[in-house]
């Protein structure tokens, strides 16, 4: 079985789409979808943020880190406008799967959890380097000594046991 694979539209596709879709009317949404292999729900994102912003309604993608009290404000007003994930990206050009996810967070974590600094990306990996090279760095005569030391403490030990063993006999 052939593994599906995500559609990327550039921002021309989608302009094509949204044109063909408000030509033949909103019946057509399920059948375009069909068409070019996507979602009828993702259409129709596409066509009321063109009919909101226009071409540039199209673009969601951006770099931006939205504060805590921005994600704050917007999951308020979505509760006391009733407004929904699909209105509220259409309004603020932000994913809807973004919107959801805040959402989650604020349900399950609270207030502080949208004001948390999460990492981006992969987490580094560990320096095993760092290690050996400290183990490596120390020189001969500094291993000669702690063996020494080793050496002295193992010593003192077995004599304490043998006078202990004395003791007792």
């Amino acid at each position: 079985m052939k593994k599906k694979t995500r559609n990327k539209f550039s921002i021309k596709e989608k302009e094509r789409i949204v044109l063909l879709v408000l030509e033949e009317g909103s019946d057509s949404y399920h059948s375009i979808a069909r068409t070019y292999n996507t979602s009828h729900r993702l259409i129709s994102l596409w066509v009321d943020s063109y009919k909101v912003h226009g071409k540039s309604g199209l673009s969601f993608k951006n770099d931006l880190s939205y504060t805590g009290s921005f994600k704050l404000k917007l999951l308020q007003e979505m509760h006391s406008d009733r407004l929904s994930l699909h209105q509220l990206s259409v309004k603020y050009l932000i994913s809807p799967s973004v919107l959801s996810k805040w959402k989650r967070e604020y349900r399950e974590g609270g207030i502080t959890a949208l004001f948390m600094n999460k990492l981006k990306g992969r987490p580094p990996k560990a320096k095993n380097k760092q290690r050996t090279t400290q183990k490596s760095s120390l020189s001969n005569e500094e291993k000669l000594i702690k063996e020494n030391e080793l050496l002295r403490a193992e010593n003192d030990y077995l004599k304490k046991l043998q006078a202990l063993i004395q003791s007792r006999k």
